[in-house]
């Protein structure tokens, strides 16, 4: 086994203060904060909110677990096309592109593999069981975002299967309280042009609604060649997207019924195999849920969802009768949450879950249609209960999940967390849980000439641990944690060394994550800002003798993120950011990385806007997949107004 004194001395300090902490906390509080900086931005926000992390709404300084967020301010002004890029800005996030624009990303937290981080979307889970590859194929646009939440470590027994690394929620932007639009366009390099625009609407003082629709298009960009030449690197993309909210208040509660689509094409030149490929995404989804208090102490919340997914992949471009496939996924789920007030500043937080999922995987061979990795489906039953305590000096919170799925043995995941105020502006956090994930898919049933899955795999496990401390004074804000993570019979690709062979799936072994991360950020009142982030992460993995891994090098070993915004003169701001990424193994372009971005934005109080994005100012040649070259440098102006 892995295992490390320091391993047993973390572990024991988080239960030790769960357990001897009394119910009610410490007998002196302290006074609550009124706000909270994160990534260098203070908020303000002192009425419960609904964030990740919690089955209970809490102020966001009453949160226990440590948790990362880019909020709507974030978002305009970091560099970036798509959400994927912005997410590379926060610590021991490692999003591994095939193609900027989010046509394609992996998305990896404190060392996990990119099967092991689950999304969410308004606290719906938007995983995809065909393949962790469409983790962030979400049916949103960029500029339908309101913020970014990250939960890194464990969250198993919040949202069961897949959050080894952590968890990602997707916040979109609710119906404004007036009437009103925004229309945007941009150009620049690489034949690359886009558009959106969206509208809120105001119907009565009880009911709103807002539609968006938005487009990206490339031609792509030419990547260098074995002989030293340079040629087209077949990643061009058209990408679309459309949302839609409605949300109707009735006495102390609201109905929410939300929808999306998303339309992507694009160029997947090496993407999963060294062959000319083509791919088309398509992903429809559909929500609605209703918050109804009982009594003044009882919420409940029922939601349902749909979520539908298809994935067309053409092995060569050219030639698609030599080898298509067509995966169809559909995801369809059913929940009710119920918050209780027990008194004594403590909330119990209960919920029963139901999920349908199936695939339906046809394919083309040499002009023969027939399935692919055929149909099959399987179906999730889970309740789960969390106790909380999110008011005064020390809060806690204690949860557990029970996740039964056809096929697999039954999961228990528990967690327990502990948050203490040690003096004005300094908090302590600790956490400890398990975690599992059941194999996709495409790991279960996938057979390519480059890929075979395997039917017998079992399930992943294992727990984690963090012990952390955040500190926030005026305009400085710090936060440093130390992270630790266990995993028993893991799933990778693997192949004996230098044989050729086909990669395998397999249940390989044992695996252990030890990490740091850090950020620092500085802001000054006139809104100008300095931030910068440290992760230093060590993994192991046991493979069998004399076999290598797919994935096993994608973990870098050092990553250092650097952000400064300045607001300048007529109404203008700058941003320059760079990346300092480190792996200990791999050709250099995917060893070593170091990537500087900038945007500068103008906005005039008549709601008129322009900006200009540079990214890979450097215009450095990089790889985030070892084989897929990035995009040199791209500059890109847009225009637009709100009104």
């Amino acid at each position: 086994m892995l295992c490390s004194n320091n391993t047993i001395f973390g572990a024991a300090v988080v239960v030790a203060l769960l357990l001897f902490l009394p119910i009610s906390g410490f007998a002196q509080e302290a006074e609550e904060p009124s706000f909270i900086v994160i990534g260098g931005d203070t908020l303000s926000l002192a009425v419960p909110l609904e964030v990740i992390g919690s089955m209970v709404p809490a102020a966001l300084p009453g949160v226990v677990r440590t948790m990362d967020m880019l909020d709507s301010s974030d978002l305009a002004t970091l560099p970036g096309r798509s959400m994927a890029e912005q997410l590379q800005t926060v610590p021991a996030v490692v999003v591994s592109q095939r193609q900027q624009y989010g046509v394609q990303s992996d998305l990896s937290i404190r060392g996990s593999s990119f099967e092991q981080v689950l999304m969410l979307m308004d606290g719906y889970d938007m995983s995809d069981p065909q393949t962790g590859h469409h983790l962030m194929n979400l049916p949103v646009g960029q500029f339908d975002i309101e913020r970014l939440e990250i939960l890194p470590g464990h969250g198993s027994s919040l949202y069961g299967s897949g959050a080894f690394g952590g968890t990602v929620n997707v916040v979109t932007k609710r119906p404004g309280q007036e009437n009103s639009g925004r229309a945007w366009l941009m150009g620049g390099g690489q034949g690359t042009w886009g558009m959106q625009a969206s509208g809120d609407v105001v119907v009565t003082e009880n009911d709103a609604a807002r539609f968006s629709v938005e487009h990206l298009q490339t031609d792509g960009y030419d990547v260098l060649q074995d002989d030293g030449s340079e040629a087209w690197g077949g990643n061009d993309a058209d990408n679309w997207s459309g949302t839609g909210r409605v949300i109707h208040q009735f006495e102390k509660g609201e109905a929410d019924v939300q929808f999306g689509y998303a339309d992507r094409q694009f160029g997947a030149l090496g993407f999963y195999a060294p062959y000319p490929s083509w791919e088309e995404t398509k992903t429809g989804f559909v929500a609605a849920r209703v918050n109804h208090p009982v009594t003044e102490k009882i919420t409940i919340e029922p939601r349902v969802f749909y979520r539908r997914h298809e994935d067309k992949f053409v092995l060569f471009r050219d030639d698609a009768d030599a080898y298509t496939n067509n995966h169809l996924t559909r995801k369809a789920g059913a929940d009710v949450r119920g918050i209780m007030d027990l008194g004594g500043r403590n909330t119990l937080a209960m919920g029963v879950h139901g999920v349908y999922e199936d695939i339906d995987s046809q394919g083309i061979r040499g002009g023969v249609e027939g399935p692919a990795m055929g149909y099959h489906l399987r179906r999730r039953a889970s309740v789960s209960a969390e106790l909380d305590n999110n008011e005064g000096q020390a809060r806690w919170q204690l949860g557990g999940r029970l996740d039964t799925r056809e096929g697999f043995k039954p999961q228990f995941s528990t967690t327990g967390a502990l948050s203490v105020d040690l003096a004005e502006g300094f908090i302590a956090r600790g956490s400890i849980g398990t975690v599992h994930r059941i194999p996709t898919f495409t790991e279960l049933y996938y057979s390519s000439p480059s890929d075979l899955g395997d039917p017998g795999l079992e399930s992943e496990s294992g727990w984690s641990w963090d012990l952390g401390c955040e500190w926030f004074s005026g305009p400085w804000y710090g936060h440093v944690s130390w992270f630790q993570r266990h995993e028993e019979e893991l799933i990778e690709w693997a192949r004996p060394v230098g044989s050729g062979q086909p990669w395998q799936a397999m249940n390989i072994g044992e695996g252990r994550v030890n990490g740091l991360e850090s950020r620092f950020a500085w802001q000054h009142g006139a809104g100008h800002v300095l931030s910068v982030g440290y992760t230093h992460m060590e993994k192991e993995t046991t493979l069998p003798g004399n076999y290598e891994g797919k994935y096993s090098l994608l973990t870098p070993k050092h990553i250092l993120q650097l952000q400064g915004t300045a607001q300048l003169a007529w109404d203008l701001s700058f941003t320059l950011g760079g990346r300092y990424l480190e792996r200990e193994e791999g050709l250099d372009d995917f060893r070593v990385q170091f990537v500087l971005d900038s945007r500068l934005d103008w906005r005039h109080d008549s709601g008129l806007f322009a900006g200009v994005m540079a990214t890979n100012l450097l215009d450095r040649r990089y790889e985030e997949i070892p084989g897929v070259q990035m995009s040199g440098l791209l500059v890109t102006g847009s225009v637009g107004v709100e009104f």
